[in-house]
């Protein structure tokens, strides 16, 4: 991208129109739209109050940096650290992601994939705090946390273009600020997100101009991956719902929202292209409507459901043994990126590593004895 376009890009993305750019940097509205038009360059000595006006590096400026990272590198450090947090007893495994992920980040300071994951991590781990021997005794390391998830944010804020890596820094930093009690600073980065309250949103309508530029093909893409982001969105409410659910409200209640929110979720994936983003969706869900039994005293009927759970996998497994037989260009053009992502790395052995954590998860959550009969049961 020139450096025309990029001031261009970057002051739409203040809100400024040339008229207040040129104002900040005392130059005419002309001189801007000089720049923006590469008709004209600013004097070298314009660029650093340019990028200082614009809230951005130099090197972003130019191009050098904007999303210039190793994206393939990127999926296998989350991969691996997603890996790292579901082994084992969950509050030393979220301690051991993070660790991971600096590391990594330390190594690769200009992926800001990353970068962000980092942030999540922490976010993940902030749940565990109040409860984690490790943290509660030394509170510095979790502060120095908290402090390297808001430097890694704010890179991500400054120096990134991708829309979807802000988004998921300001959402995971509402959570740390949340677990944290900061309500007045997480309510600065949950308002910075973007909402579906008043309907006025991008995939309504994304799809019909799509259309008249790419044609029916086009717009059919469009349309799976719009339903695709409702659908996650859909399913992430679900299970925020049947985790507090199972540790707040009646068994009644929890039990209601699960049964319906996998129902809901059983129709949906009716159309084989939600699948993969539904799957790991159901399993959560599963595991809190049977982890609310377990808790009171119910193993038979926790039985019951985990069962109906693992058919859904089984169900779901050869799938994903076709695809990652498929080409892959084929499988993004009738699926998407995210669904490939999901389903290559969806094998029998990533499987087992989720039920283990999962019923690592459910024992750490349940009587001894009642844990102990549900074993015999789903075994």
């Amino acid at each position: 991208m020139s450096l025309g376009n990029n001031i261009k890009v970057f002051r739409k993305k203040m809100g400024l129109t040339q008229e207040e750019l040129a104002g900040l940097l005392c130059v005419t509205s002309q001189a801007v739209s000089r720049w923006e038009s590469e008709t004209g360059l600013p004097d070298t000595a314009q660029i650093v109050p340019i990028a200082k006006a614009l809230n951005v590096s130099t090197d972003s400026l130019f191009g050098l940096d904007a999303n210039d990272y190793d994206k393939e590198l990127a999926e296998e450090v989350i991969f691996k650290a997603n890996s790292i947090r579901d082994q084992g007893e969950q509050k030393k495994a979220a301690i051991a992601a993070v660790d991971y992920l600096s590391k990594m980040c330390d190594e690769n300071p200009f992926n800001y994939a990353i970068q962000m994951r980092y942030v999540q991590a922490v976010a993940h781990l902030s749940r565990f705090v109040e409860f984690c021997e490790e943290l509660s005794a030394n509170p510095e390391k979790w502060q120095g946390y908290v402090k390297d998830a808001e430097t890694r944010a704010q890179y991500v804020f400054r120096y990134s273009n991708e829309q979807e890596l802000v988004d998921k820094c300001h959402y995971a930093l509402a959570w740390i600020y949340w677990h944290e009690k900061q309500y007045e600073k997480g309510r600065v980065h949950l308002n910075a997100l973007p909402s579906i309250s008043n309907n006025m949103i991008q995939e309504t309508i994304n799809s019909y101009y799509v259309y008249v530029e790419k044609g029916l093909d086009g717009w059919r893409e469009s349309v799976r991956d719009n339903t695709q982001n409702f659908v996650r969105a859909l399913n992430k409410q679900f299970v925020y719902t049947a985790e507090s659910s199972m540790w707040d409200c009646p068994l009644e209640e929890t039990v209601s929202h699960c049964k319906w929110a996998l129902t809901v979720i059983d129709e949906i994936i009716q159309n084989e292209k939600m699948k993969a983003h539904c799957q790991g969706f159901y399993r959560d869900i599963v595991k809190y409507l049977v982890g609310a039994y377990l808790r009171n005293g119910m193993a038979k009927e926790a039985a019951v459901e985990w069962k109906k759970m693992i058919t859904k996998i089984d169900e779901y497994l050869p799938l994903c043994d076709k695809i990652r037989s498929m080409n892959k260009d084929d499988v993004l053009s009738a699926y998407g990126e995210k669904a490939f992502t999901n389903m290559t790395k969806y094998t029998p052995d990533f499987v087992q590593e989720k039920k283990a954590f999962m019923l690592g998860q459910l024992k750490s959550w349940s009587d001894e004895k009642v844990f102990s009969e549900f074993e015999k049961l789903i075994s």
